[in-house]
């Protein structure tokens, strides 16, 4: 088995076992909606404790001083929906982006351990993991 074919093994696993974000993970929280452009999203360093999820063209679409409020809103547009659930409470926020997170966690280090069985010699997990999750649209912040 070469790397790409092992990245490629892992990018079908994952698809199989992946959980749907935010609809797997919110619980019976109230939740508030808001509004996405249904495009790629990116979340720049924070600035002045604000964080700033932009587009491409560097346009804010959604300020918050919450750093999980500012992920939830990066995993929640995977798929580039144009309309997502939040929760109101910010804990529900934090439970809700940890248990993911804990989620591509455990794909990550059964990737890792897979890969160093496979290729004892090989530093390239990194960016076979980086491939991996770019091909399925994931992002781990």
């Amino acid at each position: 088995m070469t790397e790409k074919e092992f990245a490629q093994n892992w990018v079908d696993k994952i698809k199989e076992k992946l959980k749907s974000f935010p609809d797997d993970f919110i619980g019976s929280a109230e939740y508030e909606e808001i509004s996405l452009p249904g495009k790629i999203l990116f979340l720049p360093p924070p600035f002045f404790d604000s964080y700033q999820i932009t587009n491409e063209l560097g346009e804010t679409i959604f300020t918050t001083d919450d750093h999980f409020k500012a992920k939830y809103v990066l995993y929640a547009n995977r798929l580039k929906p144009l309309q997502i659930k939040i929760p109101k409470e910010a804990m529900h926020v934090y439970e809700t982006v940890r248990d993911y997170e804990k989620h591509l966690d455990s794909f990550l280090k059964e990737m890792e351990k897979e890969f160093k069985q496979n290729f004892p010699n090989s530093k390239g997990f990194k960016r076979n993991s980086i491939q991996v999750f770019n091909s399925l649209n994931l992002t781990r912040q």
